[in-house]
């Protein structure tokens, strides 16, 4: 291959669609800031390829495609135990409608109407023929219908299944397990060699053996290429993934992340972590996911407060963040039915057609607080601390228990630091400990109503007190994404060298 003339190229991937995840982007502004050819692949889910130009990186989202799941041991016996289900729910919910129309045009038969030309079997004849379909279709569809109850069950079949291809395959076992791996590396592959990268960043868990297996292959063609794995959590505890899925990813960052180059992560619990499990020579970089400290200029985004409008004495409290029930934020509803006048905020994605948001919302009318509770959307990442400010404190009632809330900093910790608010946050270890030392919040016991109920309350009676802490600008300073961008910088100069100048620079 030919070296590649100008800038060095770095290609960054992302399981993700990009959108919302505020790191990756960041990240890719940065490397393209400091004077890189910076490229970002992550997925599509239009069905087509979108390319498009975001802070200097070239930005390309990809479809992934279709594969059937693993033949599993579940999924043999499922086809032994129906033998007559249809092949997906979908085609049942088509025959129900088959057999819908089919009734209608007895119930017309019925009516005796005249017809012209063509044979007319008695009406008995139609009856039993429609009764005959209904009970084999209906058959047919309760057996599609306990099949994908069954197919969704977790057990002694997957226990075993785990067991026979670690045993087997070691590692490689991720293969037998799960699809998904297959999935991006078919879809980002030819992207990523048809751009020859000099390196290779790759974002998460899911990206690190399509970047070391792509790398490889250049190297073989003559390409010197360089990854950088970005571990974003610690993968075996993922509690959101079913066992199958869980085992198939630890398998799969196992197995390639001893061809990245370099290691960073989000947290310093994290990185002792990595070290410890893959046996690392060095403790992985920390890069945390701060915001930027001087973003450019941009339209006002307003601020919360205005946007509810509220004044200036009526306590807010705000989340920002995914709504799932995994997050327990009906915690926050009943604490505000016990703090008199506590509106809280709550910034999440799909709010209007969440699940999950709609029982949040029937629980506030169901305590009579429903106007105190405010759903909205995100704002982009570079107006989020100004447009929060505004209110009182930043709650994250993150439950206590999974290793990745005990040993997590998350970047709704910096954000509403940079908004300046005080904080209210659970008993989680590390985030727990940096509140305590800064002394810019209170902190709860998780999923304790009454707990939370307090934090908000000692909160509202001394909120400057809480924010003393912001007042020293190296806290902030430290704490901005800016600030952390210099470690990755620092990464890419001693794999590829010197950062360019930027253009213009």
């Amino acid at each position: 291959m030919e070296p590649a003339q100008g800038p060095a190229r770095v290609v960054m991937v992302v399981p993700n669609r990009i959108d919302g995840d505020s790191r990756v982007q960041k990240a890719a502004a940065s490397i393209a800031a400091a004077g890189w050819e910076t490229h970002l692949i992550g997925v599509s889910v239009t069905g087509k390829q979108e390319p498009y130009e975001q802070d200097g990186a070239l930005i390309r989202k990809i479809p992934l495609p279709k594969m059937d799941p693993p033949r599993s041991l579940r999924r043999n016996a499922a086809a032994l135990r129906y033998p007559f289900a249809y092949g997906d729910l979908e085609r049942a919910k088509r025959r129900e409608r088959h057999l819908k129309a089919a009734r209608l045009e007895l119930e017309a038969l019925r009516g005796g109407g005249a017809v012209q030309g063509g044979v007319r079997l008695p009406l008995i004849a139609h009856r039993l023929g429609r009764k005959v379909e209904r009970a084999w279709v209906g058959r047919r569809v309760r057996q599609t219908k306990n099949r994908e109850k069954y197919l969704k069950r977790e057990g002694r079949l997957e226990r075993i299944e785990r067991r026979w291809w670690g045993a087997l395959l070691g590692d490689r076992a991720w293969r037998r397990l799960d699809v998904s791996m297959q999935r991006f590396e078919l879809a980002f592959r030819p992207e990523i060699i048809a751009l020859e990268p000099d390196l290779l960043h790759a974002h998460d868990a899911y990206s690190i053996g399509v970047c070391v297996r792509a790398a490889e292959h250049l190297r073989r063609k003559g390409k010197d290429v360089k990854v950088v794995y970005d571990a974003h959590e610690f993968v075996p505890g993922h509690e959101g993934l079913a066992p199958n899925k869980l085992e198939a990813q630890s398998r799969w960052e196992r197995q390639y992340l001893p061809g990245a180059d370099a290691v960073v992560t989000v947290s310093r619990p994290l990185a002792q972590l990595l070290k410890e499990r893959h046996g690392l020579d060095r403790e992985p970089s920390v890069v945390h996911n701060a915001p930027l400290a001087h973003p450019a200029p941009r339209p006002d985004p307003g601020d919360l407060r205005s946007d509810l409008g509220l004044d200036a004495h009526t306590p807010l409290a705000v989340y920002i963040g995914w709504a799932s029930p995994e997050r327990q934020i009906e915690v926050l509803i009943e604490a505000a039915r016990l703090v008199p006048g506590l509106h809280v905020a709550f910034m999440v994605s799909r709010h209007t057609t969440n699940p999950y948001v709609k029982r949040l919302e029937s629980l506030g009318e169901e305590y009579g607080i429903s106007d105190r509770l405010h759903f909205r959307g995100y704002v982009d990442y570079e107006d989020l601390p100004r447009f929060i400010s505004t209110a009182d404190m930043g709650i994250h009632p993150m439950p206590t228990g999974s290793v990745n809330h005990e040993i997590a900093l998350p970047n709704k910790f910096f954000e509403y630091c940079h908004a300046r608010l005080p904080l209210v946050v659970t008993t989680v270890k590390t985030l727990s400990a940096e509140v305590r030392r800064l002394g810019n919040g209170e902190v709860f016991t998780s999923g304790d109503a009454r707990s939370l109920a307090d934090a908000v309350e000692r909160i509202l009676a001394d909120e400057d007190g809480y924010r003393r802490a912001y007042k020293d600008p190296a806290l902030l300073e430290e704490y901005s994404w800016e600030h952390q961008a210099l470690e990755y910088v620092r990464i890419y100069e001693r794999l590829i060298g010197p950062a360019p100048k930027p253009s213009g620079a």
